[in-house]
């Protein structure tokens, strides 16, 4: 499961505070509102239930209201009579406010009406005979549960809006930041125009993308500075060896001499092979990623020129599969040095293979070796790494490093797979 982003936890906190602030803002207001409504009612039926039990009125009577004199009066509970919970708030404050009023109010249920529901009040009468006084109120408006959960789901859905905003702009420049970061490739990348986003961005993500901009600098300048030394190293020492083997090659034909020629001879290939890897790796950082490249046409051009037979090198590849933001040198160097380890380190069969999946295409190169250990696989795409069936073999420990490095920067994937006696690596570009 994906970890949430900024954004969802953002509109979730907001969400789940408002929604909590809502429910407690409901409840208080309706137990509120029931309480006045009970109230006001209590006030303007008080005069007419006192004359209807025939009780006095008190030292500060309250006026009575028009339209609220037809009251009902019964010796028995009504039948179809709902009880109501003695402490819920309407029913405490209509009995309170009664009591205030002169009117000595025991239980109060209610009963349906044609229209409006009864109200009936139990009163003791001044001969101490217990009667049921009814009048034809509504206490509590019939619908105002529904009217108050549809406020509160109208309320939910505005928050939920405003909050999905202010995350959205909140959020925005930490994703434009993380994309700006995604796309860095190589020194000078980092000099592309700001969107828009940024101009909403807070102190705090300036802050930090100011101290990725000065890290990524520095990083830019050791990445340049080492290239550079590598590529003037690797240039300088080829002057020296080409000397050596032009003086292997000059000295007399002796057969005394030949065998240390022959040594001359190989150590300086071993050296221009290893000068030939930097310059690579350093190239596979710097060239440009900005054609686009039809890698069947590319393997099939590397096939032809390796020379191998059928029975050892076969290529398995559509009539054409393009990749874009890509370098057709860059790309080669990807499929030679694969090829190279599958024959060098590996055994035959080897079956190179490309495929379309998708927006992808994926390079396949299998052998019948026993391909690389799990726990070896992220150190062999380390420079100079090489693993303990190889050390008799020649080779700079450099081949898979310079594919990491050319998946990386192309935003691919570099796996390996060994089962049932083949062992696979499979690197994933996308095409677009």
């Amino acid at each position: 499961m994906p970890a949430p982003t900024l954004f969802r936890r953002l509109v979730l906190a907001q969400l789940l505070t408002s929604f909590a602030m809502l429910l407690v803002f409901g409840a208080v207001f309706y137990v509120e509102r029931n309480r006045a409504v009970a109230r006001l009612s209590a006030q303007r039926w008080a005069p007419a239930l006192r004359n209807a039990a025939g009780l006095a009125a008190p030292s500060s009577p309250a006026a009575a209201e028009p339209g609220a004199a037809e009251v009902h009066v019964v010796d028995e509970l009504p039948p179809g009579a709902m009880r109501t919970d003695a402490w819920a708030p309407r029913i405490a404050m209509l009995r309170e406010t009664l009591r205030e009023d002169g009117v000595p109010a025991g239980r109060i249920v209610f009963s349906p009406g044609q229209g409006r529901p009864t109200t009936w009040v139990q009163v003791a009468a001044p001969d101490g005979h217990m009667r049921w006084l009814g009048f034809d109120d509504e206490v509590v408006e019939s619908h105002l549960v529904q009217r108050l959960l549809l406020s509160l789901a109208l309320g939910f859905v505005v928050v939920a809006s405003v909050s999905g905003i202010v995350a959205r702009r909140l959020a925005r420049p930490l994703e434009a930041l993380r994309r700006r970061i995604e796309a860095h490739d190589g020194p000078g990348a980092r000099t592309a125009v700001l969107s828009a986003a940024s101009s909403t961005a807070t102190l705090e993500i300036a802050a930090i993308e100011s101290a990725w901009r000065a890290l990524g600098d520095r990083l830019d300048r050791q990445e340049s500075e080492r290239a550079l030394l590598l590529a003037g190293v690797s240039h300088d020492l080829r002057s020296p060896l080409a000397r050596i083997r032009m003086a292997a090659e000059l000295l007399p034909e002796n057969p005394d001499l030949a065998p240390r020629r022959a040594s001359i001879v190989r150590n300086v290939d071993v050296a221009d092979r290893l000068v030939a890897s930097f310059l690579e790796y350093v190239r596979a950082s710097e060239l440009p990623l900005e054609s686009t490249v039809d890698l069947s046409a590319l393997a099939e051009r590397l096939v032809r020129t390796r020379d191998e037979p059928a029975a050892v090198l076969s290529l398995s590849a559509p009539p054409r599969l393009d990749v874009s933001r890509a370098h057709e040198l860059l790309l080669e160097r990807l499929i030679g040095n694969l090829v190279d380890n599958a024959l060098r380190h590996g055994k035959p069969p080897v079956r190179l293979r490309l495929q379309a999946d998708g927006w992808q295409a994926l390079i396949d190169v299998e052998d019948a070796g026993a391909g690389i250990a799990p726990a070896e696989q992220a150190r062999m795409t380390q420079a100079f790494a090489r693993g303990e069936a190889s050390r008799g073999t020649p080779g700079t420990g450099l081949g898979l490093a310079i594919v990491q490095q050319i998946v990386h920067r192309m935003g691919g994937t570099l796996s390996f797979e060994s089962t049932g006696g083949t062992a696979r690596v499979r690197v994933c570009l996308p095409t677009r």
